[in-house]
Formats: C-alpha cells, structure tokens, sequence
C-alpha cells in the first residue's frame, strides 16, 4: 500500500505552516516520505530558517533519488525533479547565494543520511511516475539491492555537488571527507 493519504496529510500541514506538525516531522524524519520533507523545507525556508531549510531540502532530493533509483519506472526520475522543483526553487536560489551555508547544509545532510535509518515506504515514488495512471503494480528492482542503490546514489549526489562547489568556488572549492 502506498502511503498517499498519510504524506498528502503531512504536506498539507506542513504547507500551511501547523507548528505541531513542523515540530512532529522533525522529530522523526526517518518516519516520513521525502516529499513531506520538501514541504518541511518549503515551509522552514519560508520562516527564514535556512540553514535548516537546506538540510531537509538536500535530505529530501537525496532521499528522493535514491528512491526512483529502485523503481524500473524511468518515468518516476522526471517526477522527483519536479518535486524538487515545486519546493524548492527559492531554496536552491538563496543556497546558490550563498555557497559557505549551502556547503555547510549539505555536508549535514550528507553526514546524516550515511546513519539515518529509513523508515518509510520507498515505494512512494511510483505515485510520481506515469505507470500510476496505468497499472495497479509498480515494478521495483529487489529489496535485497536498495542499501547498495542508497550507497551508490549518495556517493554520485555528493560528487555532483562537490562538482557544482569547484564551478562556484574553483578547483579548490570543496572537499568531501567523509
């Protein structure tokens, strides 16, 4: 079953700013799927939190591919883009404005997701894909390979953003040590 109800709930929340539900998301991010995690940056970035706002954007986007990544859908990698889209436009703007915090966010979500256990249905990402409007069964590459996706999948989002950090900064821009 996918968890449609519940992370429509959680973003409707989050998107009208329901304290209760900022402080519930945060407290256990592991619980929830990443587009309530876009919604949570959504709303933090609109409160003038921004360092926050970057850690659960990064968080979400990763979290997000990582996901559509296990799915056989190709469709599904065009509809977390726009997901990170929709959420995250003045995100992405303000952390380009300012390359010192954005390094410093994402260094933070990229620490964090290498411990962090999901605890949420990945499965969520077929709601993203075009096989929704056609099928009842979602196709997904076996369980049994998704930590390996999760490694490989954080180990090529860490090297696109250390290639974004030399083209801001120059060739010594950005060292990832983890």
């Amino acid at each position: 079953l996918l968890p449609l109800e519940t992370t429509r709930r959680q973003v409707d929340e989050l998107l009208q700013g329901k304290p209760e539900t900022v402080i519930a998301v945060q407290a256990k991010p592991n619980e929830v799927t990443p587009p309530v995690l876009f919604a949570l940056a959504y709303q933090l970035y609109q409160q003038q939190h921004y360092h926050d706002a970057m850690f659960w954007f990064y968080t979400a986007q990763l979290r997000a591919r990582s996901d559509a990544n296990k799915s056989l859908d190709q469709s599904v990698q065009q509809g977390v883009t726009k997901l990170s889209e929709q959420f995250g436009s003045g995100i992405s703007a303000y952390a380009l404005s300012h390359p010192a915090e954005m390094e410093s966010a994402m260094v933070q979500a990229l620490r964090w997701d290498k411990t962090a256990q999901r605890r949420y249905n990945p499965r969520w990402v077929a709601l993203h894909g075009s096989e929704v409007q056609t099928s009842r069964e979602y196709a997904f590459l076996p369980m049994e390979r998704w930590p390996q996706i999760d490694q490989l999948t954080h180990r090529e989002y860490a090297r696109g953003f250390a290639k974004l950090m030399v083209s801001l900064r120059g060739p010594s821009g950005f060292t990832l040590s983890d």
